[in-house]
């Protein structure tokens, strides 16, 4: 029994050593060792006295209201009561005097957040730090019941005994640090047998319930990171996820040029054919400065904004851009075949000054893509997280603006380059990956 048990403790040790590292590019870390102690009162025939338990757990948080926990435990229960003579058969609960029971045990839960589920938390300031967990469960538990009658008769129930035990109950944790909660609750196990007390005549199935105080470890938390259970601890909503782990390097410099103009790498290809024309109106020669603009991204109303007269030509700029991206997971990679270049129709005009907002930095609110290719570090259902993120990303001194597909797409992304230059995209694609840990991937935009 001390080997199963230093084997026990060796695999918990070894799993939270793993689960650090792993979660450590992440704001909130998910992972909890409980330790608990209490007493149980027995709900037997013969009537029980109050015994001793403890138990060690590691409880993961995939999100916010949900969590799951897998425990060890170990405990004792005894009763007794007073018999006189044979009453009945001898197998009459009635003749026991008493018991005394041993187990350790396997069980399996999982727990409902109350607070996040009811909003607890805006009831008042006794709630703020204060978390209330449902707990549903079921496990195995391995017994060793002794048990006298009346009559002298000793029996000893522990060689191949198991039984199937439930449990439910409420578990309660209190904000001590980032690291430490305290922890506290009461749970009934109900003990899918009739003999936990050692006599099974009265086909009654028996219980327990625990009590129970201890303290819970997160691990992998910090100074400022927090466990899941807490993300919202006095008012405060922060970021889900960092997807890296190191500041931008001194020296390193934003990528994407703070004085970029919205105009993109096919659109200077274009300029430059409207400046040496070819197979283009004679008028587009007499512009000394031209304003290039996609035709089919505006309406008939917008083609005010290109200037007066706008001269329309359709070129095909030269290209050696691949057709082919290989997958590695959420990122890309490009290889493949040469794509034959796509006549590209635009509208010619008197020279513009770009708008308040034509680099990436200069974006408020949330604008379709800019390129085609688009290099992303982040993506969200909503604007709520994607608004901090971004300004993270500024902070780090890199352009960084949030785009949608079309009105209708409930995915925000967070963009930190631009273009329509595949190969450069590539190549941007490749340097962001070193800066943050893989966590990059490149967005391919159609807005057909």
């Amino acid at each position: 029994m001390i080997s199963f048990y230093k084997n026990i403790v060796a695999i918990v040790l070894l799993f939270i050593f793993t689960i650090g590292k792993v979660q450590a590019q992440y704001k909130y870390t998910r992972f909890t060792v409980d330790v608990n102690g209490g007493f149980s009162m027995p709900n037997t025939s013969i009537t029980g006295t109050a015994g001793g338990y403890g138990e060690i757990g590691i409880k993961v948080a995939p999100s916010r209201f949900l969590s799951g926990r897998l425990a060890l435990g170990i405990g004792t229960l005894t009763g007794s009561q007073s018999v006189e003579k044979i009453t009945g058969t001898r197998e009459n609960v009635a003749n026991y005097t008493k018991y005394n029971a041993s187990y350790y045990y396997f069980s399996g839960s999982g727990l409902l957040n109350l607070e996040r589920t009811f909003k607890l938390r805006n009831l008042g300031r006794f709630f703020n730090r204060l978390n209330t967990f449902l707990v549903i469960g079921a496990g195995y538990m391995y017994p060793d019941i002794k048990v006298n009658r009346v009559d002298g008769q000793f029996k000893n129930y522990k060689k191949d005994v198991r039984f199937i035990a439930n449990n439910f109950g409420l578990d309660f944790k209190y904000f001590i640090s980032n690291r430490f909660d305290l922890s506290f609750g009461a749970e009934y196990k109900l003990v899918q047998t009739y003999y936990l007390d050692g006599a099974y005549s009265d086909k009654r199935y028996d219980g327990m319930t625990n009590a129970y105080v201890g303290v819970s470890y997160n691990i992998g938390a910090s100074a400022d990171r927090k466990h899941l259970d807490w993300f919202n601890l006095d008012g405060k909503v922060e970021l889900m996820f960092v997807p890296f782990k190191n500041e931008i390097k001194q020296g390193d410099g934003p990528i994407a040029d703070t004085k970029k103009p919205l105009i993109d790498t096919t659109t200077n290809l274009l300029k430059e054919t409207a400046l040496n024309p070819i197979h283009v109106d004679s008028n587009l020669a007499q512009i000394e400065e031209p304003n290039i603009i996609n035709i089919d991204s505006i309406d008939q109303n917008g083609l005010k904004d290109v200037g007066i007269n706008p001269v329309v030509v359709v070129v095909t700029p030269e290209t050696n851009d691949t057709t082919e991206y290989k997958k590695f997971g959420r990122h890309s990679d490009i290889k493949g075949k040469p794509e034959t270049a796509v006549p590209v129709k635009v509208a010619v005009g008197p020279k513009v000054q770009p708008e308040p907002g034509s680099s990436l930095n200069d974006i408020d609110g949330i604008v379709r893509p800019m390129g085609k290719y688009n290099v992303i570090v982040g993506t969200y259902a909503g604007a709520k997280y994607a608004y901090p993120f971004r300004d993270k990303m500024r902070k780090q001194r890199l352009q960084a603006a949030l785009f949608k597909d079309s009105d209708r797409s409930r995915m925000v992304r967070v963009c930190i380059y631009y273009g329509d230059d595949r190969k450069e995209a590539n190549r941007q694609l490749r340097s962001y990956l070193r800066k943050f840990n893989g966590q990059v991937w490149l967005h391919i935009y159609d807005p057909k």
